[in-house]
């Protein structure tokens, strides 16, 4: 569970059972099972919406580079239909799929995702894989992730490597024991100009 949140969600497919959990220590199990067939059909409608209306959720298209217009949410809502509807319908594009790039174990994102939601590499692996890049992108921009990704990026010991002590190595990472106190700059007197009445005076003087 997140830190910061008051609930989460966890779907268990098998048993067709949604447990939200509470920062409290609260749960509400519901169980798909025992619903009204009503009250099921309208959960699988409502389920069907949100997952293609979130495929919508796209601000920028992947091969130009420009802001996303109707017709890219239109493709991008399309692709996720015709994976749902296929013979082979998948809930969620599988891990490594064609066009998404795969979750690597020392992302930052990943780690990120681990600190704030408490969850092991497995989970967070499984969830992000789950997500576009567009979503994924979206993450990393979140306040919330931005902050901690920040943390950890300022992290100089990682593993036990104090990452300043191998910069030291190139000379990139001053040591403030033996770094020169700057002197004062030395003062240089201005020339004096030339008396020029004295000069007129000399000059008159030698002249007559």
């Amino acid at each position: 569970m997140a830190k910061n949140s008051a609930i989460s969600a966890d779907i268990f497919v098998p048993k067709a059972t949604l447990t939200l959990t509470f920062q409290n220590g609260k749960e509400i199990v519901i169980d798909a099972n025992t619903l009204r067939a009503e009250i099921r059909e309208m959960a699988m409608l409502h389920g069907l919406k949100q997952k293609l209306v979130d495929a919508a959720a796209i601000s920028r298209n992947t091969s130009t580079g420009k802001s996303a217009d109707v017709n890219d949410k239109y493709d991008a809502v399309k692709k996720v239909a015709d994976r749902l509807t296929s013979a082979d319908g998948q809930w969620n594009e599988g891990r490594g799929a064609a066009g998404e790039a795969p979750v690597k174990s020392g992302d930052l994102l990943v780690r990120a995702m681990m600190q704030m939601t408490g969850r092991d590499e497995t989970f967070i692996k499984d969830f992000l894989s789950a997500k576009t890049k567009e979503q994924r992108a979206a993450l990393k921009k979140n306040p919330k992730v931005v902050a901690i990704i920040a943390e950890l990026q300022a992290a100089t010991v990682t593993n036990g490597i104090n990452s300043d002590e191998l910069l030291g190595e190139l000379g990139l990472v001053e040591d403030e024991s033996t770094e020169e106190t700057p002197t004062e700059p030395e003062i240089v007197p201005a020339a004096k100009k030339p008396n020029t009445r004295t000069s007129k005076k000399r000059l008159a003087s030698v002249t007559e």
